[in-house]
């Protein structure tokens, strides 16, 4: 192959390069060209090509439209049709120069071929026609089209920005719970603004084409009136003669411009009105329309009917067998529901609607690596829609998460559900940990459940049964009536929150199981910048990875938040040379130092508004006993106690215990540094809501008020 014939080959590649890497110079030729076509007179020829321009262009765009799958897929619509408007408000007065000055010398071609020819044969070569034929483009443009799409673009620009918050939160939690990528929630949160802009511009974009429509037909009433007086004091021309050459050419005008502008003003219409439409328009219209045989047999028996009247009945029959046609083709077998059972036709529904009602729980079997995860049966999946003011169950598990990282600086792995058909109940359900159900209970998801406290709930009619957490009595009752009961005082929760309190409260109680050595790691490699060294040096070198995590999940276990990293890791470090890891004992005392330095934080939810911590403390004799017990205790081995001391000492905490309650604060014990953690491995099964404190815990600042003391009589 010589050179020249690869020079042939090559070149249409290199042209095409070259126009992919320059097709931003087409705008600035455009603007030039809008430009030349104001300010300088041309040719009739010329005008011809850009009047084909514009009609071919507008024919591009509304085609492109149809063919849309999303209308993000022609995000630079607004701009094109703020360049379309311009373009044709120049070629507006580009042949209203050519008319007005040309006109009486050249006659009807004064403004080229394009011009004449929508003068004369679209209008019959009747100037009233032609002059309803404009007066009927500019009415369907202006008052139905542009109308409606300026409306439709104003209310979509404002939901789009309401709901953008939702939307970000949405994203958040998909991201959260692990539905969905970092790359892909950047994605996702890029075409919401990408949308929010669209609508926006779509809302401004809308009032161009709006007055477009009015703009041209102003001109057409300027041309007219100008070509009389131009045609019958300039050129002299009779009354009959000025109307017909000036008229006819200002009609023709007005048909060659408004054409490809009601082009466009469907274009943006369609664009608008297809936003919930995941398909081509083509196909959603078609399939849509012709989805129901029923409706398609009827319309042709109403066809039938009016060709009775006398109405043509050729062609309302040929019409009318088309759609039987139609119909006979578009059916589908229907199954009869009429003998199946009710529940039958929920499972069928729910197997159905679950995937796509579940948002942010994927309907997919729990997997062995999710520590929790919900069950749910069929009647239940009402939780996982969005009703009134509640939020979908994902979004509000999404929420306790968020709630749980503020509080506790630990992020709760993602909690998955799925809706059942089978292995339970239908309005039941079950909260697994690790596989194994650890919770479960019977929903009414279309009542609130009113729950039995200081007033009584003898008198009100309902479902009676048993508040699952607290054990308290309670009815479920319709949630019209519910709101009622709420607003005098009652205290009253909608099923899902019945559901998403006992999911709280198997989180709190194994916040140390759910700290595995894979999410203490996560932990350790999410800290800042600035942090990371403090890590370096750690681990491995004083601290092993699962030391770490043992140590953070001793401080959960007791409510401690471990959001301050920074010092907790300093503490390890220090408290690890001091004393060590080497022994369990060690590991104890280390975490006990790491509560020091976080008493801050322990003692702020506990004190009062007088900056007091109102506390139970322990009788002296009692602590000489326990430590005595400590001394003597084997690493791992639980604390035993005398019999006599053992039988004494959790009644005599439970009284104090008791009336710090009934007063309104929470209840606290305060003990020797050595005893701390021996005191809440005593108490925790017993009174598990308990804060034991130690004497180094208290901060300066924070008074202490003594509520009682644990004394063994006799």
């Amino acid at each position: 192959m010589n050179e020249a014939q690869m020079n042939t080959l090559v070149a249409p590649s290199h042209w095409k390069d070259s126009i992919g890497r320059n097709r931003d110079l087409a705008l600035v030729i455009a603007l030039a060209g809008i430009l030349v076509a104001i300010l300088v007179p041309l040719p009739g020829a010329i005008m011809d090509g850009l009047l084909g321009i514009n009609i071919a262009f507008s024919v591009l765009v509304l085609l492109t439209v149809v063919y849309l799958k999303k209308p993000l897929e022609f995000a630079a619509f607004p701009s094109m049709l703020l360049l379309a408007t311009l373009y044709r408000l120049s070629l507006n007065i580009a042949t209203t120069r050519l008319i007005l000055s040309r006109a009486g010398e050249e006659g009807e071609f004064a403004a080229g071929e394009v011009v004449n020819f929508f003068g004369n044969f679209v209008s019959g070569s009747n100037l009233i026609v032609g002059f309803i034929i404009f007066a009927v483009l500019v009415v369907i443009q202006f008052v139905v089209v542009t109308k409606g799409a300026t409306r439709i673009a104003e209310v979509a620009a404002r939901f789009t920005l309401d709901r953008m918050p939702g939307a970000q939160m949405a994203i958040d939690a998909n991201l959260n719970s692990g539905n969905i990528s970092a790359e892909e929630a950047n994605q996702a949160r890029l075409d919401l603004a990408r949308q929010a802009d669209f609508y926006g511009a779509m809302d401004g974009a809308s009032k161009f084409v709006r007055g477009d429509a009015i703009a041209g037909l102003i001109i057409t009433v300027i041309n007219i009136i100008g070509g009389f007086t131009i045609g019958i004091f300039q050129y002299s021309m009779s009354f009959s003669e000025a109307g017909r050459v000036f008229t006819t050419l200002t009609i023709g005008d007005g048909l060659a411009t408004q054409l490809p502008a009601l082009f466009i003003s469907i274009a943006a219409g369609l664009m608008l009105t297809r936003a919930s439409t995941p398909e081509q328009i083509g196909h959603a219209v078609v399939g849509q329309v012709f989805a129901n045989p029923r409706a398609l047999v009827i319309t042709a028996g109403v066809l039938v009917l009016l060709a009775a009247t006398g109405l043509p009945t050729v062609v309302l029959g040929f019409i009318a067998v088309a759609f039987l046609v139609i119909a006979y083709v578009t059916r589908s077998p229907q199954r009869s529901l009429s003998t199946e059972h009710s529940t039958d036709r929920l499972i069928q529904e729910t197997v159905a609607v679950a995937p796509a009602l579940s948002k942010g729980l994927p309907n997919r079997p729990t997997s062995h690596d999710e520590p929790l995860s919900i069950e749910l049966g069929y009647g239940l999946h009402r939780l996982l829609e969005p009703g009134g003011a509640q939020l979908p169950l994902g979004d509000r598990i999404e929420q306790l998460r968020q709630s749980l990282l503020g509080e506790l600086g630990f992020r709760l792995p993602p909690v998955r559900a799925r809706v059942l058909i089978r292995d339970i109940d239908r309005q039941d359900y079950r909260i697994l940990l690790r596989q194994i159900p650890c919770a479960k209970g019977t929903l009414r998801p279309t009542h609130a459940m009113i729950i039995e406290e200081d007033r009584s709930i003898s008198a009100i009619e309902g479902e009676e049964i048993t508040e699952p957490l607290f054990g308290a009595r309670a009815k479920w009752i319709s949630i019209e009536e519910g709101e009622m009961r709420k607003s005098i005082g009652h205290r009253v929760v909608s099923a899902q929150d019945v559901l998403l309190v006992q999911l709280k409260k198997i989180i709190e109680d194994h916040l140390p199981e759910l700290l595995t050595r894979g999410e203490t790691s996560r932990i350790l490699e999410g800290v800042s910048e600035e942090v990371k060294p403090l890590v370096a040096e750690l681990i491995p070198n004083l601290l092993r990875l699962g030391e770490v995590q043992k140590v953070l999940q001793s401080l959960l276990a007791e409510g401690v938040s471990i959001r301050d990293m920074e010092k907790i890791l300093e503490t390890l470090g220090e408290a690890s040379l001091e004393v060590g890891a080497e022994t369990p004992r060690n590991l104890i005392r280390i975490t006990e130092r790491v509560r020091t330095s976080l008493g801050r934080s322990i003692c702020a939810p506990l004190v009062d508004e007088d900056n007091k911590i109102r506390v139970v403390t322990i009788d002296p004799e009692i602590e000489d006993v326990l430590l005595d017990a400590v001394d003597g205790l084997v690493v791992g081995e639980e604390l035993r106690l005398p019999p006599r001391i053992h039988q004494a000492v959790i009644p005599a905490l439970e009284g104090p215990l008791e009336n710090l309650a009934s007063e309104g604060h929470p209840p606290v014990i305060l003990t020797a540094p050595a005893l701390r953690i021996f005191v809440r491995r005593l108490l925790e099964k017993e009174v598990p809501s308990v804060t034991v404190l130690s004497y180094n815990e208290i901060v300066h600042g924070i008074a202490v008020e003594s509520a009682g003391m644990a004394r063994i009589s006799g």
